[in-house]
């Protein structure tokens, strides 16, 4: 018995699961199939992160990188918040550890 699908997705880290999920929505009638070599989701990388939404504060203010970064905190903040997913925003301190880091806190605060 040969099993058949509309689109195969290899992977099951966060961007084969991403992909998969914006795949859902736009072709629902579609049969997907995801594959991934390890025995459960997020095995590697993705299951590695810090679990932390970045802000952005060391790209240069109105870089490329800052904006998506900023844009990507604000879009993942409301997907938890549609899908009921629990976050904290606790903010971020960050110390000079000497006083010639000090004018560098500065440039964060810009950023």
């Amino acid at each position: 018995m040969s099993k058949r699908y509309d689109i195969a997705i290899v992977g099951a880290g966060i961007v084969g699961a991403a992909v998969l999920y914006e795949y859902q929505k736009r072709y629902p009638q579609h049969k997907v199939h995801l594959i991934e070599k390890e025995p459960v989701a997020a095995f590697h990388q993705t299951g590695r992160n810090s679990g932390v939404i970045h802000a952005g504060v060391y790209y240069p203010a109105g870089s490329l990188k800052s904006q998506y970064c900023r844009q990507g905190l604000e879009d993942t903040i409301a997907w938890c918040r549609d899908h009921h997913l629990p976050f904290e925003q606790c903010g971020k301190l960050i110390v000079a550890t000497n006083t010639d880091e000090l004018h560098k806190l500065d440039n964060l605060f810009i950023n």
